[in-house]
């Protein structure tokens, strides 16, 4: 290993303990410092960047990406990662410009946040290209059928939401909110027996969200099982003891 090498790492794991230890200006110093001896250094842009990001200072952690791509023009990752911080930041119209300087690279990821950028501009149409898009280049994308599911529920096109919602808990059969938005899906069918399933097994996998429990006990009362809603409903307003439409519901 080169000296330049070694230093780099002993920075980077000094850096992360100081974090660890939650000395986080500490541990910005020690990236600054090492981005001044190794300024094309990505990982450490992106790793200060995700510091103050996680800190909630997101401007700070744009600016820290706009000076990485002064020095790495172009790169992915950077252009990924300053696409978030705008998103996170609700400046929608720059985070698309920035996705797509990566149009042509034929990443999924590219595509699925542009859809993301899309469905939150209320562009449905092109946002579900752009789903679709990223489906091609990688079916199995994280996410990314749940995604277009939303979407396709949003154009009231349930039944072809049920169908990608299938392949989303086939691909995660641990995501609580793949199993939730089919659980929806099949309730916009009116497949009450169907949605209780999905929702019971989005409780499973979180079982501290209120909605589920609620969603749970209206299909119950929609199959007429009310005596079985009754316990779900209890749960859903202990878990939101201000929640109206669970009172009226019990």
């Amino acid at each position: 290993m080169r000296t330049n090498e070694i230093y780099i790492s002993r920075a980077f794991d000094q850096a992360r303990s100081l974090i660890e230890e939650e000395k986080y200006l500490h541990g910005a110093q020690v990236y600054l410092r090492l981005l001044q001896q190794e300024p094309e250094l990505l990982a450490g842009y992106l790793e200060l960047s995700s510091l103050y990001a996680d800190c909630g200072h997101l401007s700070a952690a744009r600016r820290v990406l706009t000076q990485a791509d002064v020095v790495i023009h172009g790169h992915p990752a950077l252009i990924l990662r300053l696409a978030a911080i705008l998103m996170d930041m609700e400046e929608y119209d720059k985070a698309l410009t920035q996705l797509k300087r990566l149009e042509g690279n034929k990443l999924p990821e590219v595509h699925c946040n542009m859809g993301v950028v899309l469905d939150l501009k209320n562009n449905l149409k092109r946002a579900e290209e752009q789903f679709r898009c990223a489906l091609r280049l990688d079916p199995e994308f994280p996410r990314l059928n749940e995604h277009l599911g939303e979407i396709l529920m949003k154009r009231e096109a349930y039944t072809e939401a049920v169908e990608v919602l299938k392949r989303a808990v086939i691909l995660d059969p641990y995501s609580a909110v793949g199993h939730h938005l089919l659980g929806v899906a099949f309730s916009r069918l009116y497949d009450w027996r169907k949605a209780y399933k999905e929702f019971c097994a989005a409780i499973e996998m979180a079982p501290d969200d209120p909605l589920n429990w609620q969603l749970c006990g209206e299909c119950l009362m929609r199959m007429n099982r009310f005596a079985e809603a009754e316990p779900y409903l209890q749960k859903a307003l202990e878990l939101r003891p201000d929640s109206i439409e669970v009172m009226i519901a019990l």
